[in-house]
């Protein structure tokens, strides 16, 4: 399959989650906890468990210290990084 049409699917797995691009966005550049990304959104904690779980699977955030099971760190992927820059630049 054609890489840009493989990756048009991830933008569009982004788009069609109600919180995935607000927690990118959130993350950015930065390590955050599941707590702080939370509390920054202002979104239950659930929903964005269940956001990282997600963009974990599509490979678009990591988890940097596995490990532990509470207040695990995350930041954006490479992959991440440019599906943020696509959305930024199309919306």
């Amino acid at each position: 399959m054609d890489i840009k049409k493989e990756f048009y699917k991830e933008i569009s797995f982004l788009k069609a989650g109600k919180y995935r691009i607000l927690v990118i966005s959130d993350i950015n550049n930065k390590f955050k906890t599941p707590t702080d990304i939370s509390k920054s959104l202002k979104i239950p904690m659930r929903e964005t468990s269940r956001a990282l779980k997600e963009l974990r699977e599509h490979e678009m955030v990591e988890v940097l210290d596995d490990d532990v099971k509470k207040g695990r760190l995350y930041k954006l992927t490479s992959k991440g990084f440019e599906a943020l820059e696509i959305l930024k630049n199309n919306i």
